[in-house]
């Protein structure tokens, strides 16, 4: 389980006086969703064009600490902001369970560990190299949380094999995902822009930004060339990681 999100919901459930199966209160939650959250989610959690569904089966399989760290930590790469700063962790336990009504649930409920979660060690410090020092969250998603320059990764190991794996993480270029090639801008003052490509036509390229928020778009007949890149967008990060960091980050990645 992700420390954080554990320490997080439980202290805070024990410093407002909850047992380990209270709900929280769906009325005021529902009160600061519409105040706050439906400009960008929809009145009913149905999404908007600057925010994402909440009724749909990727925010149904969030477990309900997972969607208190949601509200409260914000999800890097994407325009979700942190919410701590200006809710109490009370209001984000009730906004959370108003969510989870919008989802046709009772409320908010944080009992035991969650079947699924793995306690497994290596899993755990695998997941938190991930999210941060080894920064791979910057353009790789999992469990709809992360980047989208790169592959979303729920799921990895029934698309690649242990080789394939270890291959792909060795040595990106040698074979790259279908739809994540990257395109090599070269502008008439000579600035070189590389990116993931959207869209490419006859009059124009589309490049996905580093930060994967943003498509800048090239008109070709304004730039010096545009060509395809034989390399990944992915950097050598795994290589350099030492032996034990690189099977946390394996143990991780075959546990989505």
């Amino acid at each position: 389980m992700n420390n954080k999100l554990s320490t997080f919901a439980l202290a805070a459930f024990a410093a407002l006086g909850f047992s380990n199966t209270s709900f929280a209160g769906v009325g005021e939650g529902g009160e600061l969703f519409d105040a706050y959250c439906s400009v960008c989610h929809g009145g009913l959690g149905e999404g908007q064009a600057m925010g994402k569904a909440l009724t749909d089966s990727v925010a149904n399989r969030l477990s309900d600490k997972e969607l208190l760290l949601v509200i409260s930590d914000g999800r890097t790469g994407t325009g979700m902001a942190a919410w701590k700063d200006a809710f109490s962790e009370e209001e984000i336990f009730d906004i959370a369970s108003y969510v989870r009504t919008l989802q046709g649930k009772p409320g908010l409920s944080l009992g035991d560990e969650e079947a699924g979660v793995s306690d497994d060690p290596m899993v755990i410090a695998g997941e938190a190299l991930f999210n941060n020092s080894a920064a791979c969250v910057s353009c790789h998603s999992y469990k709809d949380n992360g980047g989208s320059v790169g592959p979303e990764l729920d799921g990895v190991t029934a698309r690649l094999s242990d080789s394939g794996l270890l291959q792909a993480l060795n040595d990106p270029s040698a074979s790259i995902v279908e739809g994540f090639g990257a395109k090599i801008v070269t502008q008439n003052d000579g600035t070189v822009v590389q990116g993931r490509y959207r869209n490419d036509s006859e009059l124009a390229v589309q490049l996905q930004s580093a930060d994967g928020r943003r498509w800048v778009t090239y008109f070709k007949d304004r730039v010096a060339s545009v060509e395809d890149a034989s390399e990944s967008l992915m950097p050598p990060v795994f290589s350099t990681l030492d032996s034990k960091e690189q099977e946390q980050i394996v143990a991780f990645l075959k546990s989505l």
